[in-house]
């Protein structure tokens, strides 16, 4: 066998992010503020009163539990009849509640404040392993370009974050594109995981042991004979989860091998 080419693409670090980040998260916070008066409006228009509740709410949940539980539980009267009060009980609750969260200043305007640092720890990670196209990219759009044999494209691309070893040729990694997107989604899923337990301090053995070995053996499961671009030797090539000695970075490694 041949190896023709083989690249690690590494996470990057949050140091590596735009310093404009935080716009994201503040638009995030605006832009669901602003959808206040839509939500409140149809959350309304669709359950307007408490007839409305009864009708659409109460009598649909309980047609629902009774088939759940069924006629011949011991206790099924009993059950149906306390379902019953207590969702009596609600409807008012429900419409007033309703109306107080979703007035101006309330409760889901706090929440979502409360919520977008929450949502930019959670977008920090997405660029970390993603990227976003406006500005950045990460590992999982770069190994699409690899995998699609996409080389002047995937290079263009390469950062401080990646180490190419070896830069022979590039061929298409399988024999159809129809494959891509799932290895694409299957090491997006790994690697987020990798980048929350690099963030939350994991070593490295626990991350390897723990998410690494995992993955490799999902990814390794698309590295066949069925699959692979039959130009390749398939026993020779492979996509990774893997530490980078050059880089220090958890990456995806992706190499490529033809038969001589």
């Amino acid at each position: 066998m041949a190896e023709i080419y083989s690249v690690h693409l590494g996470l990057l670090a949050q140091s590596e992010l735009p310093s404009t980040f935080d716009e994201v998260r503040d638009d995030w916070e605006a832009t669901l503020k602003g959808k206040r008066s839509k939500i409140i409006t149809n959350l309304q228009r669709v359950i307007p009163d408490e007839s409305a509740y009864t009708a659409k709410i109460k009598d649909r949940s309980n047609e629902a539990y009774s088939e759940f539980i069924g006629t011949n539980h011991p206790r099924y009267d009993e059950i149906m009849l306390k379902r019953e009060i207590k969702m009596d009980l609600a409807k008012s609750r429900y419409i007033t509640n309703r109306d107080n969260a979703f007035a101006e200043g309330g409760r889901f305007e706090t929440g979502v404040t409360n919520a977008k640092d929450k949502f930019r720890s959670n977008t920090i990670v997405t660029w970390m392993v993603t990227g976003d196209r406006d500005k950045i990219y990460g590992l999982v759009p770069k190994a699409k370009y690899v995998l699609l044999g996409k080389k002047a494209l995937a290079e263009e691309l390469f950062t401080s974050a990646d180490h190419l070893i070896t830069s022979t040729d590039l061929k298409p990694f399988f024999k159809y594109r129809r494959f891509v997107p799932s290895v694409v989604a299957t090491i997006n899923k790994w690697m987020t995981m990798v980048a929350y337990a690099v963030l939350a301090g994991w070593s490295d053995d626990d991350i390897n042991t723990k998410i690494a070995t995992k993955g490799n053996t999902e990814l390794a499961s698309y590295v066949n004979d069925a699959m692979v671009n039959p130009e390749l030797d398939y026993t020779a090539c492979s996509i990774t989860i893997e530490k980078d000695a050059t880089t220090g970075r958890w990456g995806v490694k992706i190499v490529e091998a033809t038969p001589s």
